[in-house]
């Protein structure tokens, strides 16, 4: 049985891979049935997920298939528009992936405050109880963060969630603030933060975040800011060719005014 999982999931082993079922047996050659026997057992865990043009991957799966040095291109684009942030902000700038249930840190410009947040290139964090992590996992499917959580959620604060029905009503919104996602004291009490999700052309994501020591009200302006940074390192890792929606942002005083002057191409 084992030899005939890892030879399924070696199907996947192109970056965005999508076959449909009779594409798997005919790749693996094995029996029709057993395909789909275990690609059911695979969508329950989490590590396929079924898509309207076949299966793949989970974003989990396809993150944990790749270590930190395995990364370069989102790594690469996303440099500028992460300096670009801290400067502009002063705060604490995350570049993240997904791997199981935490969120694996790729890149971290520390804020100018001395009190910073404990996380570290290399690192891991839990992705319920982070920006970066909720911006990600807003983009599953409702089946793959049940499969992640299947064991429970564990709480890293008192204000983290713990439950599964209280995640889902948070992802809810986070997709209604188009991708925005809100964390406050459920990482470290006293610090907040904004995360917005990145996607490359073969449907791999990963999230940006800012924050810090500061409370929640004051980072909230900031969010189109995130979503346009976001946007464009998902517009310049997908190719020119993606049409990304242009986020204004909504920030008071000398710095909204000229972030607002800027034009797309401004980040880099």
């Amino acid at each position: 049985m084992v030899a005939r999982i890892a030879l399924i999931m070696r199907v996947f082993d192109e970056p965005g891979a999508r076959f449909r079922l009779d594409e798997v047996a005919v790749r693996t050659g094995l029996p029709r049935s057993t395909v789909h026997r275990i690609l059911d057992q695979l969508l329950v865990t989490g590590w396929i997920q079924r898509r309207p043009d076949g299966y793949a991957l989970s974003a989990g799966a396809s993150a944990a298939r790749h270590s930190l040095a395995e990364h370069p291109e989102l790594r690469s684009v996303a440099a500028p528009v992460l300096n670009r942030l801290h400067l502009d902000t002063g705060l604490i700038v995350h570049l993240g992936v997904l791997v199981g249930a935490d969120v694996l840190v790729l890149d971290r410009i520390a804020g100018r405050s001395p009190t910073g947040l404990p996380t570290r290139v290399g690192g891991r964090a839990p992705a319920h109880a982070t920006a970066l992590g909720k911006a990600m996992l807003a983009q599953m499917q409702a089946e793959e963060v049940d499969a992640l959580y299947s064991t429970g959620i564990s709480k890293r604060t008192p204000r983290t969630i713990a439950d599964l029905p209280t995640l889902h009503q948070e992802l809810g919104r986070v997709r209604a603030r188009r991708g925005l996602a809100f964390e406050k004291d459920e990482f470290v009490l006293g610090a907040s933060s904004l995360g917005a999700a990145v996607h490359d052309g073969d449907g791999l994501f990963g999230a940006i975040s800012i924050g810090g020591m500061l409370p929640l009200d004051k980072l909230e302006p900031l969010g189109p800011l995130l979503l346009r940074a976001a946007a464009y390192i998902t517009q310049r890792l997908a190719g020119p060719t993606v049409p990304t929606e242009t986020v204004r942002p909504a920030t008071d005083g000398i710095l909204g005014r000229m972030l607002q002057t800027l034009p797309a191409d401004g980040w880099v």
